[in-house]
């Protein structure tokens, strides 16, 4: 029999009492409290730096160490790549403006993301790209994403892909039949291996001439993105310059850890790694914890927004709900405007909701 306690609402059981604390435990780590705070965050009219190449600067202070680790590997795992597949017959553009003057929906890992990516499943026809590591999360709550991509080059994104899940790896192999990936000519070979849907290529530029050399002596191949150095950067020039996609849309774009101390919306090896963190401040204005890198990542979407290198004008909208995309002590910056996914997709689906809102005649006064 369960134990009865007397509460201010009245007196109900031990087992009832644990699931409302259970439930407040969540509220308060998915910040659903704060929610309503962003209409309360000033905006800035920019990044409070000299001039946006500063975001730059800090968006590449560790390329240097990235290529001493990866050239060889990139380069190693393009020519096996290019030497199995006909990338040229398999590029990215063959998607070229499947989303244009469309709002296009782009996901990265943050923790964010469980408190809105069921909300993706109902989309309609909103494009929805999404970085490969959300794979079995996502494909678990019935959200399927047009397109998935991977940039990374190391094993570890093999795992990541079903990481997600809680369902066994091979189901996550098998329902890849009827996906779509999008994927760098330096990816692992047997990620793509193993990949039973199609394979879209596009390729990758490094910040070093011996990189070049010997890509030019590989492939003809120059369907190159501009990434920032991570997935979602990848996810971001595909959505825009490849499928015409316009507004851009983030979801799960933290770039932070939550106020749980989770990276990611799932157990994570990342998790364990609370350590070497530096502070900064959420769209809501509260603070929060990063590594240098993610914010150096922050800074490279933002140095976009603000028209990248050669001032391109661009729509930004950050529905992840959390995180630091946008945001600095003074407010979040006017190049992304800040709202929630709910409100994003009631905004873009009204003409759909609009028929059955007038043909109740109690409703039309209202509307």
């Amino acid at each position: 029999m369960d134990e009865i306690v007397n509460t201010n609402s009245g007196i109900i059981g031990i087992s009832e009492l644990n699931l409302k604390i259970a439930a407040l435990e969540e509220r308060l780590s998915s910040a659903v409290l704060f929610e309503e705070d962003l209409q309360f965050q000033p905006y800035i009219a920019g990044p409070p730096v000299q001039n946006k190449d500063a975001l730059y600067n800090r968006a590449c202070a560790s390329d240097g160490v990235t290529l001493d680790t990866w050239l060889k590997i990139w380069l190693d795992q393009i020519k096996k790549n290019s030497s199995t597949y006909d990338v040229k017959a398999n590029s990215v553009e063959q998607v070229f403006a499947k989303f244009a003057y469309k709002p296009v929906i782009i996901a990265g890992s943050g923790p964010s993301l469980k408190k809105n990516a069921a909300l993706l499943k109902d989309r309609n026809e909103i494009g929805l790209v999404s970085c490969l590591h959300n794979y079995g999360f996502l494909e678990d709550l019935g959200v399927s994403a047009d397109y998935y991509v991977n940039l990374d080059a190391g094993p570890i994104t093999i795992d990541e892909m079903y990481q997600g899940g809680k369902k066994d790896p091979s189901y996550y192999w098998d329902l890849s039949k009827d996906r779509v990936l999008i994927a760098a000519l330096t990816s692992h070979p047997d990620l793509l291996t193993r990949w039973k849907g199609k394979i879209l290529f596009y390729n990758v530029m490094a910040p070093s001439p011996e990189y070049y050399n010997e890509l030019k002596k590989t492939i003809d191949f120059p369907c190159f993105f501009s990434v920032g150095g991570n997935t979602l950067g990848a996810c971001l020039y595909f959505a825009k310059a490849i499928l015409g996609g316009c507004p851009i849309t983030y979801v799960g774009a933290d770039f932070s850890f939550g106020y749980d101390k989770k990276f990611h919306s799932w157990d994570s090896p990342y998790d364990k790694q609370y350590s070497g963190l530096m502070p900064c401040t959420d769209v809501f204005g509260n603070r929060r914890y990063t590594w240098a890198s993610y914010y150096g990542f922050k800074n490279w979407f933002e140095y976009t927004a603000c028209g990248g290198k050669g001032n391109q004008p661009g729509m930004y909208i950050n529905c992840t709900e959390g995180g630091i995309l946008g945001s600095y002590p003074e407010g979040n910056i006017m190049q992304i405007q800040q709202m929630t996914l709910k409100q994003f997709l009631w905004m873009y689906n009204l003409h759909k909701k609009f028929p059955e809102i007038m043909s109740k005649k109690e409703n039309t006064f209202l509307f």
